[in-house]
């Protein structure tokens, strides 16, 4: 067996003996024990990168450690969210939660390994119907509608990106013929060039609203303010840090894809298939322009840190857009840098909120975590540090892929570089205006000191890497991103 296919039945496995047995502090540890081995596996991957329909390409591999990462760090944050919070659900909801939890992860890294369009469509659509279930846990108004609009909207968007899906097989059949052949990823980009063109221009169209519906990418964006808003708090940390690359992933591939058979079809008349690149930066423009001018009116710090994963996912399809090795590079690393710090970022509102009474989702008003310098300090400026690396101002990590993304702009597509730095700047200063007073403002009257745990010190392990991978540039991943880019450009 190998690793990739060990690390993708590994959390699917282990969902099914957290969903029946287990009280919920020791379905915690077990979740964490589940999380080390699969990091682990997901470590050994690019050993054993497996074969035919799950077969780990150079750009799965780097975005399944991610995950690897992401997901044991959480899961060593989600202890204290469940020692603190136990007895919020029941036994059989905690089951369900750390089932659930297990389930993203193995829908992830399915989606990421997956070498086959048919088997992407399968891991989002786990993924979907995982994040449901989570998100409707606390069984609140709010929480049920927050789960019933992510169903809807994920089902119409799963529904199109499976349309799309067919259209794709149906334009690959005259190429490579009938079977599982005409529906591997790497055949079709082999093959794009022979693919037909206006098939192809419909699919493309499905897929991208599909998927752009699970990337929360304007106007499909609906559904994540309110499930990060109602979810168990270590649950938002998985979906702002991992469920939304799956599908970007999924467009960039398919955008290259659809620009082989475009390249190939010029001079065809009425044969022709559409430049994707144009598609992507509407969309990428539209979620920055949104979220600008969304993120003022949040009072709540879940919604309002969803929104600024509609920015940063916004941001990366922007520069899958424009196209270009120096594009996507800066795209790819946006991605690992958003995860990184907003996953972070989600580990410090946890504890945050733990420090003023609870992790229910109303403990996440801004109004009741001010004045966090009165009670923990160095969980404060974690917090704030977090918050600030959101801007993508310097030393923020994503000030590097933010400057690429804006030079290649200038060079590439200068009609976009009003709305892009007027996005930006109005994203900064609206986040920058949180920090004061979460940090520094006056309490509430019922707040009193208290011991943040150990577990903060994830919070800065996030953040040190994110700066190191932005500024340090380790030239392992700098070439494998440089090949990447060049490869899907």
């Amino acid at each position: 067996m190998s690793a990739a296919l060990a690390a993708v039945l590994l959390p699917f496995l282990a969902a099914l003996g957290l969903g029946f047995i287990g009280t919920p502090l020791r379905g915690a540890y077990a979740n964490l024990a589940v999380c080390a081995v699969l990091f682990g596996l997901t470590l050994a991957v690019p050993e054993s990168p497996g074969g035919g329909l799950l077969l780990a390409d150079p750009l799965g591999m780097i975005f399944g450690v991610l995950t690897g990462f992401v997901g044991l760090t959480t899961a060593m944050a989600n202890i204290g969210f469940v020692r603190g919070e136990i007895s919020t659900f029941s036994i059989r909801r905690w089951r369900v939660y750390h089932a659930m939890t297990q389930i993203l992860l193995g829908a992830t890294l399915l989606g990421l390994y997956a070498d086959n369009i048919g088997l992407l469509w399968v891991a989002v659509e786990g993924a979907t119907i995982a994040a449901c279930l989570g998100v409707s846990l606390a069984r609140t108004a709010f929480g049920l509608e927050a789960a019933w609009k992510y169903f809807i909207l994920g089902g119409v968007g799963i529904a199109l990106a499976l349309l799309g899906t067919m259209v794709t097989y149906l334009a690959a059949q005259q190429a490579l013929g009938e079977g599982v052949q005409a529906m591997s990823f790497a055949a079709l980009t082999q093959n794009a060039g022979r693919l037909d063109g206006r098939l192809m221009t419909l699919a493309f169209v499905f897929l991208l609203f599909g998927y752009g519906t699970k990337a929360a990418l304007v106007p499909l964006h609906g559904w994540l303010p309110d499930a990060y808003a109602e979810g168990p708090a270590p649950l938002s940390a998985v979906l702002s840090g991992l469920m939304l690359n799956v599908p970007l992933i999924a467009l960039l591939r398919f955008r290259h894809m659809m620009q082989g058979t475009y390249a190939a079809s010029l001079g065809e008349s009425g044969h022709g298939a559409m430049q994707p690149g144009a598609f992507l930066l509407a969309l990428g423009v539209a979620s920055l322009l949104l979220t600008a001018f969304s993120l003022w009116r949040r009072r709540d710090a879940r919604r309002f840190f969803g929104f600024s994963s509609i920015e940063h996912t916004g941001l990366a399809a922007f520069a899958f857009g424009i196209g270009g090795a120096t594009a996507i590079f800066a795209g790819l690393l946006h991605m690992l840098l958003h995860t990184l710090i907003k996953s972070a970022l989600f580990q410090a509102l946890i504890r945050a909120a733990s420090l003023r009474g609870g992790a229910a989702p109303e403990d996440f008003n801004f109004s009741r975590l001010r004045g966090l310098m009165a009670t923990n300090k160095p969980l404060a400026w974690l917090l704030g540090l977090s918050i600030f690396a959101l801007t993508g101002l310097p030393p923020s990590g994503l000030f590097t892929s933010e400057f690429l993304i804006v030079s290649q702009t200038i060079q590439r597509a200068p009609l976009f570089s009003l709305p892009l730095g007027l996005g930006l700047v109005i994203c900064a200063i609206a986040v920058i205006r949180q920090i004061g007073p979460l940090l520094f403002g006056m309490p509430p009257a019922a707040s009193k000191p208290g011991k943040a745990g150990a577990d903060i010190s994830l919070v800065g392990l996030h953040l040190l890497v994110a700066l190191v991978l932005a500024f340090a540039m380790p030239w392992p991943l700098v070439r494998a991103l440089s090949g990447i880019a060049a490869a899907l450009q």
